[in-house]
């Protein structure tokens, strides 16, 4: 008995580490063209002709070497000689993806690509501005040691010390007002006035930033009306300086028009990424073809011949020395390893213990009204969505896309120009999982609100309404119209409302 029990813990073992195993040769394939073009919507306009960057072309970038990197702190915290201890460094590669055998390594591994930044230049020790001005001026969050999580400094050589920037995590890192650290979650880096505060001290000329925005938000089927790139550089660090954290200028979407950066926290759930819902998302490698693409790749995607990323004047896709994003990206690319490791990292990550200690009965009549109120239609728990798209205002679902796409034909009415006239347009909006909504600060597509007291306010609705979150810097109130649900509830069923959404 004694022998028959040890075999079958001996078999429960080696069952387990099987499952455990990961095959490099089954990892999926980033560059698949077939699931590329299966797995992105089409633009709203049917006339354009969108030509992803041939495998050939991909095949000949090359890959990120990934070292080891070291964290960043507000200069006041940095401890005296921090950074001459790291040009005694000796450079470290820390990817190998020979020596990832268990789930857990892969896990570990993808954490380490998360927070890779893929721009970096070299730091004189005067390069970082990351001080106390930096923070008082961006409203960046930071933990209570000074850690400062959107960058970290790279050694690739002994002796100098690189600036890092880029990373998964520059964006989708959240630091609550507490000072809890949260991976992947909405992000509280203030990238886009980190960038306004460069512009002042670095004297960028209008040219330059002109370029700079119509290349992240040129989009050939967008009106001729709609502006492309700022008329002064006063306008464009207005514009920069009103965008909050949580919220972010990012190439593919419309001049004026920032997006709210999503949480990647239960991301394995979703069916669709990108507000605008552009990918699909079944599985790993779908997941990998997106970060790809997110990580610069998509400045070689031809839309009607319009290359973003190619600085020569011909449509073909550009020579390497040709290749130039505006941000900063090397022409390089993430390996196949690289991206399933960061997908397992990203599947990993958990809701954080949640702060707010509601009232049994308040959060039982919040869940009540949540249901009367019809907001589980869309918001369905588990996942709290229907994982479904909604059409924007004015688009019309062709027919064809009725038995393709997971499709809720009623439009919310939300502003519909970041799915209407940008890159990343596709003529929907996704519904978006309410998980984890305690800790967001950015509401609505473009991150116009800042709390779900003012998504439930009908005061937003009228056109004097001055919104806390983004403004464009020409207006001085505007109306934040759409997704009407709730704004008429009584105060008391409000409130639990709200307590019941920040429960979960």
């Amino acid at each position: 008995m004694k022998r028959l029990l040890f075999l079958l813990f001996i078999a429960l073992v080696a069952f387990t580490k099987a499952e455990d195993f990961v095959d490099l040769e089954q990892i999926p394939i980033t560059w698949d063209l077939e699931r590329i073009k299966l797995f992105h919507l089409p633009p709203p306009d049917t006339s354009v002709k969108v030509v992803y960057a041939p495998k050939a072309y991909y095949d000949s970038l090359p890959e990120h070497i990934i070292y080891k990197t070291y964290p960043v702190f507000v200069r006041e915290n940095e401890k005296q000689g921090y950074l001459d201890s790291l040009r005694n460094v000796e450079p470290e590669i820390v990817f190998d993806p020979r020596k990832l055998k268990t789930k857990e390594d892969w896990i570990k591994a993808g954490e380490i690509v998360f927070n890779w930044p893929v721009s970096y230049r070299p730091d004189t020790g005067h390069n970082s501005t990351i001080d106390s001005a930096y923070i008082n001026a961006t409203k960046a969050r930071v933990t209570p040691d000074g850690l400062y999580p959107y960058n970290r400094y790279v050694v690739s050589e002994k002796g100098k010390v690189l600036w890092g920037s880029l990373s998964c995590a520059s964006c989708h890192t959240t630091v609550t007002k507490s000072g809890q650290m949260i991976a992947g979650g909405q992000g509280t880096g203030a990238g886009d006035r980190g960038f306004a505060h460069t512009i002042e001290t670095r004297k960028i000329p209008l040219a330059q930033l002109q370029g700079i925005m119509q290349v992240l938000s040129y989009t050939p089927w967008a009106p001729k009306d709609l502006p492309t790139r700022p008329a002064t550089s006063d306008e464009y660090l207005q514009s920069l300086k009103a965008t909050p954290p949580g919220v972010i200028t990012r190439q593919g979407l419309a001049y004026l028009y920032p997006l709210t950066i999503p949480s990647l926290i239960g991301i394995k759930d979703i069916k669709y990424l990108d507000h605008t819902g552009l990918m699909r998302n079944e599985g790993p490698g779908d997941l990998m073809r997106y970060a790809a693409f997110n990580q610069g790749l998509d400045m070689l995607t031809s839309y009607n011949g319009f290359i973003p990323g190619h600085t020569g004047t011909s449509n073909s896709f550009p020579a390497l020395s040709q290749w130039k994003h505006p941000f900063g990206y090397a022409a390089r690319k993430y390996s196949d390893a690289q991206l399933y490791a960061l997908t397992q990292y990203l599947y990993s990550l958990k809701e954080p213990k949640n702060p707010y200690d509601f009232p049994v009965s308040q959060l039982e009549q919040g869940r009540m009204v949540f249901k009367q109120a019809g907001c589980a239609t869309c918001h369905a728990p588990p996942l709290y969505t229907n994982n479904k798209l909604t059409p924007a205002n004015g688009f019309i679902p062709p027919k064809s896309h009725l038995g393709i796409y997971d499709i809720f034909n009623v439009s919310v009415k939300t502003d519909s120009v970041s799915t209407l006239y940008s890159r990343r347009g596709t003529g929907y909006y996704k519904v978006p999982s309410l998980r984890g909504v305690w800790h967001r600060s950015a509401f609505f597509h473009n991150g116009n609100l800042t709390t779900l007291e003012e998504v439930l306010d009908p005061k937003r609705l009228d056109p004097q309404f001055v919104p806390s979150g983004y403004k464009p810097p020409h207006l001085k109130s505007m109306a934040v119209r759409g997704h009407t649900f709730g704004l008429n509830l009584k105060r008391e069923d409000k409130d639990a409302l709200i307590a019941f959404l920040k429960s979960l």
